[in-house]
């Protein structure tokens, strides 16, 4: 059972959320919404990814997490990370840390000693976003050294406002400005060879590019499009040169 005192908190992040501005631009809705989580659930220290193919947007949005930080996990630490999308498996929308068990421990040790207390971290949760059963984004969630660990109370409490927070965004997506459609000429000549049924390596020796790149090129395009798949990415852009 919660206390008074947190169900006013429940219900004041209930309020937020449902009244955000949905026309904002991308940064500052997901800004937004870590601020709403940090004043409602005194979660200090969160980051905002999209999520594409499984994989993590390279630019994505903190709230008092350090930049370096981001491109320390990003180049170095991503795949150590048991809450990483590639590290899933069936696992549920909202992780803790320390009840995950997808990864060796020897993994996990290397990547809690390594990347998390180097940068005065001690805990970590994630909460999935979710747009036709795939994974469309994930908040990253840290305690920092001095503050407690996650407790299966900070899921609970995430699980009341998780849909809310999914819907929302979700509506955000759909209604961003056209302009966001407007796509560079090395993305046109990456969605021809889409098109034509290339895999990444192979997009990647025509376009003379490391499939890293031709994997971030997708999650831009994942983003201007509003897909979560190669399929749907294709049958939109198809639609586009119909319009």
């Amino acid at each position: 059972m919660y206390e008074q005192k947190e169900v006013e908190y429940l219900l004041e992040a209930t309020f937020k959320i449902s009244n955000m501005n949905i026309q904002q631009t991308s940064e500052d809705f997901k800004l937004n919404m870590l601020q709403v989580l940090s004043e409602c659930f005194q979660y200090e220290h969160t980051v905002f990814w999209e999520v594409a193919d499984g994989e993590l947007n390279e630019q994505p949005v903190c709230f008092n997490v350090e930049t370096y930080t981001v491109e320390n996990y990003l180049h170095e630490y991503k795949y150590y990370d048991p809450l990483h999308p590639v590290n899933m498996q069936n696992q549920p929308d909202i992780q803790l840390m320390l009840r995950n068990e997808v990864i060796s421990k020897e993994k996990k040790r290397y990547y809690v000693e390594r990347f998390l207390q180097f940068n005065d971290f001690i805990d970590e949760m994630v909460m999935y976003l979710y747009n036709q059963q795939k994974p469309t984004a994930a908040i990253g969630f840290l305690r920092k050294e001095g503050e407690r660990p996650f407790t299966e109370q900070d899921s609970q409490k995430l699980s009341y406002v998780k849909r809310m927070i999914e819907n929302v965004y979700l509506l955000h997506q759909y209604v961003q400005p056209g302009e966001s459609l407007q796509i560079t000429q090395r993305e046109k000549e990456l969605l021809m060879y889409l098109c034509k049924g290339f895999k990444n390596v192979e997009i990647a020796s025509y376009l003379y590019v490391s499939e890293n790149t031709v994997k971030k090129h997708l999650q831009n395009l994942y983003r201007k499009f509003k897909v979560t798949s190669r399929t749907q990415l294709v049958l939109k852009y198809a639609e586009s040169l119909r319009a």
